[in-house]
């Protein structure tokens, strides 16, 4: 502190007179000696003082406490050595400039010790020092102008006391003086803090070594021990002097001499930093007690060179003899597992890893530790019908809905097939929160068992003699075939078989050849059915069928002749040849009853027929329906199967230009060749596929067919489609018609969508906006049947059709003035909204006559032609134009 106060001052004194001897007033001037060392004294021991005060400068009063103490000694340094002085003026002082003086000082001051006691400051004590250093010249040259010089000519000429170069030679001494106590200060300092630094860490160390009841020893590079700390007696029974000097490998069991010798070779030699080895110490009574000894090489500060090793031998003796029972118990646990029928598993939650007994491998037939440890494993071993039921039951356990867990799943084996094991568990850790880490449980073969119960529900649900499924079953998949039914939309037939002359068989040639003779029929009725069909034996000789996904009934009339002529062929019991029959009734799904007892009711009734009516037959039910709906259900599930084959084909009837005679196009109308029936009318099924959305995929077929057709025909011919309202009230209708014409690459403008008044009753918004697409695009738009609707005009108000037909109902009354006027009227509003008129239904010369004098623009009917199919109609186009030619 002396160093630090002496050289703070006699540098603050030695800017100071560094100033002085700078100011040059223009007079002699002289330096009185005594007064220049007080003013020397003043700074030093008022920078001592302030620098003593300022250890405690965190506190703010006591950094202002100091720097008023070193402004006043910079103050009072600078008047004492403007008082030393001499020359010829008056001096007096600007007292206002002298208070900033002590301000200036006073602050920066405070500041710099504030900022210097906050080390944690960055560059604090550079910023201190700056602070200090404007202080100090502040002070003086604020000074220095408040000093105010009147030249006194009357005072005597005073010659120096002091001369420049005396002073300036003392000012460079005391300087190089600073120089000096500063750096002697800051070695003594260092060295005096390095010494207690070491001090206090020998004596921690000491501390801790004294204390321990580790076994603390440093040995050099040739493996002598030179320090044991006093533990040495409680551990080993040797005090240190006694092991100090020797070396290690004097005191380890011969069997493990070879493991340490290793480890220390590979310590000295830097091929590791530091081990922990296990070996077996001598104590001084000859006993052997496990050493856990843990080495570290030692180095001396910045130097990489290993100066020995320090080892930290603790007595495990204890840990070693538990270490061994727990092993022992391990292994008579994994024996008394190995040797039971149980597996165990221990599944870490939050890792996902589990643990696999070796039994529990083996069980599936896997090697110990084939499978992966990890719940992904778990995952793919277990049967995709059962991992959700487990993960269920799991997840009920673990949020505390139930107490154990407890599931009984399928695994897949090594071989393939899945076994079937009782799983149960247990939370058995949670963490601090309560949240489940761990789960321990068991698996349990129960293969057995669960064939056991197959074959016990087998015998339950199957007759014992066949092994088909009884009546109780049959009953079962019979609702369950009704309830399909409602979800999918199919039919699907129910057959009552009862065999004839069986038992003429059975009574002549016994029971046993009676249940040969049963046997072999349920294989014949197995092998007729399809995959997914159920044959069942009620008693006797009476069988059932249950007939799945059905498209119409005549697909069970086919099987039901296929049942009586694989029962026709003999049957071979023990070498005698036995022919027997077989009547069946059938009844349909869910139209023959709305509940499994009412459905066989109904077939029992048509067996009954079927035998009336000669035996080796089949009949239907025929519940009392309406005829007509009868019909229409039948002919609903034809046009069914009809759409799934492809039965419907489109004609194509011309429409004639009736200013040139020519084909201006053809309009499609579809025909359905029932494989059956005949062609049906397309009054029958039209509306009925309207009624049930067949009319949809119907339209789509249609539309996709007319394109690809009318791409081949010559010049710019149209081709006609008629949509329905069903069509435009599914989404999709824009779609399908980009789609066939993008397929086909026929043109816009050659496609003409027919629509009646009845597609715009309802969402008009909606139609409107999609024919005004549609017209955008390119296509055509025709109002077809014009007049029979109820708000024609508004219809043709709301969107400007390209075409309106003139329905036939108006042609064939054409010859009355009424209706003449009618269709004159037509003509006229379709020649003012620029739409061509087309007269529907033309069937003789006279109509045909009437509709050129009416206006009409183009006809069609069965005069002009028929409906053609496409090639036909691709044959008309061409001669038509050529007659127009002619």
């Amino acid at each position: 502190m002396f160093a630090a106060g002496f050289s703070a001052g006699a540098g603050m004194w030695s800017t100071h007179f560094i100033g002085m001897l700078g100011y040059d007033p223009g007079i002699a001037i002289a330096y009185d000696l005594k007064l220049t060392l007080v003013s020397l004294l003043v700074g030093i021991l008022g920078s001592m003082a302030a620098l003593t005060l300022s250890r405690w400068c965190a506190i703010p009063v006591v950094a202002v406490g100091a720097a008023v103490i070193l402004g006043m000694s910079m103050t009072g340094m600078h008047l004492a050595g403007m008082a030393s002085i001499r020359f010829a003026v008056v001096q007096s002082m600007n007292l206002p400039l002298l208070v900033t003086a002590l301000l200036v000082g006073w602050s920066l001051t405070a500041i710099a010790f504030v900022i210097f006691a906050r080390d944690t400051l960055r560059y604090a004590t550079a910023v201190a020092a700056m602070l200090l250093t404007v202080s100090i010249a502040g002070v003086h040259f604020i000074a220095m102008g408040a000093a105010e010089l009147v030249p006194n000519m009357a005072a005597p000429d005073t010659a120096s006391s002091l001369p420049h170069f005396a002073l300036a030679a003392g000012i460079a001494a005391i300087m190089l003086t600073i120089v000096g106590f500063a750096a002697l200060a800051l070695f003594v300092d260092r060295m005096r803090r390095a010494n207690h630094a070491l001090r206090e860490s020998e004596a921690a160390y000491r501390l801790l070594a004294e204390n321990t009841t580790d076994v603390i020893i440093w040995s050099d590079l040739d493996r002598t021990r030179r320090y044991v700390s006093p533990a040495s007696m409680a551990v080993l029974g040797y005090r240190p002097e006694d092991i100090i000097g020797t070396r290690p490998l004097d005191f380890i069991h011969p069997d493990d001499v070879a493991e340490l010798e290793q480890v220390l070779a590979d310590l000295l030699a830097g091929r590791i930093e530091g081990a922990i080895t296990t070996q077996r110490h001598r104590r001084r009574d000859g006993s052997w007690v496990w050493i856990e000894a843990c080495l570290k090489v030692t180095r001396l500060p910045g130097s990489s060179e290993p100066i020995g090793y320090v080892s930290s031998l603790r007595d495990v003796t204890d840990r070693k003899a538990a270490e061994t029972a727990l092993r022992s118990s391990e292994e008579r646990l994994a024996f008394a597992l190995d040797s039971g029928s149980d597996g165990l598993w221990d599944w870490n939650i939050p890792t996902g890893n589990i643990w696999f007994s070796d039994r529990w491998q083996t069980m599936l037939g896997y090697e110990p530790g084939e499978i992966d440890g990890h719940m992904h494993a778990l995952q793919q071993l277990m049967h995709p019908d059962d991992a959700a039921t487990a993960r269920r039951l799991l997840s009920d356990h673990i949020d505390g809905r139930t107490p154990v867990f407890e599931c009984e799943l399928r695994m897949r084996t090594k071989a393939g097939p899945y076994g079937w094991v009782l799983s149960r568990g247990k939370v058995v850790t949670r963490d601090a929160e309560g949240i489940p880490v761990r789960i321990v449980g068991t698996h349990i073969d129960i293969g057995r068992r669960k064939h056991a119960e197959q074959q016990l529900e087998h015998l339950a649900l199957h007759d014992a003699l066949t092994g088909l499924p009884n009546r109780v079953l049959f009953r079962d998949r019979l609702g369950r075939e009704m309830d399909n039914v409602e979800r999918r939309g199919h039919i699907f037939a129910v057959l009552a078989c009862d065999l004839d002359r069986f038992k003429a068989i059975n009574d002549s040639l016994g029971h046993p050849t009676g249940d040969s003779l049963l046997r072999q029929v349920a294989e014949r009725l197995t092998a007729t059915v399809h995959e997914g069909d159920t044959v069942a034996r009620l008693g006797g000789d009476e069988f059932a069928i249950v007939l799945r996904g059905l498209d119409q009934p005549q697909n069970a009339s086919a099987a039901a002749q296929q049942v009586i002529e694989a029962l026709k062929r003999p049957f071979d019991l023990d070498g005698r040849s036995v022919s027997v029959g077989v009547s069946i009734g059938i009844a349909v799904g869910p139209q023959d009853g709305g509940d499994p007892d009412q459905l066989l009711k109904n077939a029992d009734i048509a067996l009954g027929r079927a035998k009336a009516a000669g035996r080796g037959t089949f009949r239907f039910c025929e519940p009392a329906m309406d005829a007509a709906i009868a019909e229409r259900n039948v002919l609903e599930l034809d046009m069914r199967e009809a759409v799934r084959r492809g039965e419907f084909e489109l004609h194509y009837q011309p429409i004639i230009d009736l200013a040139t005679d020519t084909a201006s196009g053809f309009e499609a109308l579809m025909r359905w060749h029932h494989p059956v029936r005949g062609i049906v009318s397309p009054a029958d099924f039209i509306p009925l596929a309207e009624e049930t959305g067949l009319v949809v995929p119907l339209g789509t077929w249609a539309l996709q067919e007319a394109c690809r057709e009318a791409a081949s025909w010559p010049g710019d011919l149209r081709v006609a489609v008629n949509v329905s309202a069903v069509q435009f009230a599914e989404p999709g209708l824009e779609h399908c018609v980009i789609s066939a014409l993008a397929a086909s690459g026929l043109p816009p403008n050659r496609l003409e969508l027919e629509i009646t008044e009845s597609v715009l009753i309802g969402d008009v918004e909606s139609v409107t906006a999609c024919l005004h697409r549609l017209r955008a695009f390119g296509v055509r738009i025709a109002l077809d049947d014009f007049g029979t609707g109820y708000s024609s005009l508004s219809y043709l108000r709301r969107f400007p059709f390209d075409k309106i037909k003139i329905d036939r109902s108006f042609i064939r009354e054409i010859a009355d003035a009424d209706t003449a006027a009618i269709v004159r009227a037509i003509v006229g509003l379709g020649e003012r909204l620029g739409a061509s008129i087309t007269a529907e239904g033309i069937e003789d010369e006279a109509q045909l006559t009437r509709v050129r004098r009416e206006g009409c623009t183009e006809a069609q009917g069965y005069l002009l032609s028929e409906p053609l199919p496409a090639a036909d109609a691709y044959k008309f186009a061409f001669a038509k134009k050529n007659v127009a030619a002619a």
